[in-house]
């Protein structure tokens, strides 16, 4: 009785433990609608080459919301209650695993999709989905918040007509239940049961992930690990219309694992909350924007299918968009996380990036920044590589879009006074980073062999 009544002062009865009921899985049929999953990889990715599919299932539940209990204090150390219980739900999962279950590792990741602007963004995927497919993971993107179901609706009503979010305050609970549904429903992996699944987000969605791993992941312990993403300082609100949180590290005393991963645009703005402890690890990569030219072309190939922004046009902005080789680092974050869910070493330590007063970025005569993870494509530059550009033709993608700026053939000339040269110098750069364990293999070998075919000088 002691217990009990001290946990109802506390107000964690409620949330002690995982769903009591499962929720539904029920699949999508593939020529449902259109015919396509919206912001999906069907005709935007060679799926079938990697030996991976693409399926679409919806999710239905009953989901609570929470509320916050007592002082929520920088240090991520926060209690919560459940404030309502039996809000129905329905939304949708993308899940691309092996043809093969027998490749499937065991290992998922499951993305809290994005809705920055309106419309679900599988960021992390378009990122390292050659990682995902090289490696045997599975993918699961979820349709998390109001928006992205909303527009689901719009864009496909023939598809997702009983999708429903009523509001973003379910959003910490549906995204516990996708886990939920993730280790105990076989037929999302072609009747193989994961080990390890994995939690990550970006952007907007790396701030709901912060108060996920704060307030909800030690009360439901849905997940293995967690990747937050291009974060600030900042964190989500627990319910609809409350502010969240100004200041918030990640709490210190979590079971699992958490791995910040920030690029250049970002780390002004989370400055003030850069840790690394026992269970946080935070790379901050040099030369990088929130987001960048690979995202984007896959981003524009999908909306050109979907038409969810600007009728399909492509994004474009005033300068060209960074193209610096985040998706390397993601990969390698991605194969450190994995590994120390597992109960494996921690990952490898990184500088942070190199900042005056919290708020200028350090650089070089090239312009390029100083400290952080270092890649080759930027230890051995062709370009400066900058966080933010401007213009553009949709309101505020470009101020994260970043830019890349040649470095003029007289100083190419400088650096690297003949292709051998070139060549020597990105190898062993390639290979520091492979040392330090910002680098995989596979994608060393590519790195390297883009040197070696690239026209420098």
């Amino acid at each position: 009785m002691l217990v009990l009544l001290t946990a109802l002062l506390t107000g964690l009865v409620l949330t002690g433990t995982a769903h009591a009921a499962a929720p539904t899985v029920t699949a999508v049929p593939a020529n449902a609608g259109k015919g396509w999953p919206v912001s999906g990889a069907q005709g935007v990715l060679d799926l079938t080459s990697r030996g991976y599919v693409e399926e679409e299932y919806l999710l239905s539940g009953e989901a609570d919301t929470f509320t916050q209990t007592g002082l929520w204090t920088d240090d991520g150390r926060w209690a919560t209650r459940v404030a309502s219980t039996g809000n129905p739900y329905t939304t949708r999962m993308v899940v691309v695993r092996p043809s093969d279950p027998a490749r499937f590792t065991g290992t998922v990741v499951v993305e809290w999709l994005n809705v920055s602007f309106g419309v679900d963004i599988p960021v992390d995927f378009s990122q390292s989905y050659e990682h995902f497919t090289r490696q045997g993971y599975a993918y699961v993107g979820v349709t998390t918040q109001k928006a992205g179901a909303d527009k689901l609706k719009s864009l496909d009503p023939g598809r997702y007509a009983t999708v429903d979010l009523s509001g973003d305050a379910l959003s910490y609970d549906v995204f516990s239940q996708a886990a939920q549904a993730v280790r105990t429903d076989p037929r999302l992996f072609g009747g193989r049961s994961p080990s390890v699944v994995l939690a990550t987000g970006h952007s907007q969605s790396a701030l709901r992930l912060t108060t996920y791993a704060n307030a909800i992941q030690p009360v439901r312990h849905a997940y293995d690990g967690i990747m937050i993403h291009g974060r600030a300082a900042l964190a989500a609100p627990i319910g609809d219309g409350v502010l969240g949180p100004l200041s918030a590290r990640i709490r210190t005393d979590l079971d699992v694992p958490v791995f910040v991963l920030q690029s250049e645009t970002d780390v002004v703005a989370s400055a003030s909350v850069r840790q690394d402890t026992a269970r946080v690890r935070t790379w901050e990569v040099a030369g990088t924007a929130h987001a960048d030219q690979y995202g984007l072309d896959l981003y524009n190939a999908a909306n050109a299918r979907d038409r969810s922004l600007n009728d399909g046009a492509p994004t474009t902005c005033d300068k060209p968009v960074n193209s610096m080789t985040f998706r390397y680092a993601e990969n390698a974050a991605f194969a450190h996380l994995d590994r120390w869910a597992r109960g494996g070493a921690a990952p490898p330590a990184a500088p942070p990036i190199a900042l005056l007063l919290n708020l200028i970025v350090v650089r070089d005569g090239d312009e390029n920044a100083l400290g952080g993870v270092r890649l080759p494509d930027l230890d051995v530059p062709v370009a400066a590589y900058a966080p933010n550009n401007s213009g553009g033709n949709v309101p505020g993608a470009c101020l994260l879009l970043g830019t890349t700026t040649p470095l003029s053939p007289a100083r190419i000339r400088q650096l690297y006074p003949d292709h051998a040269t070139y060549v020597a110098k990105f190898t062993a750069a390639a290979d520091r980073a492979l040392r330090a364990g910002y680098l995989l293999r596979p994608d060393r070998d590519e790195a390297v062999a883009r040197a070696q075919a690239a026209p420098v000088p």
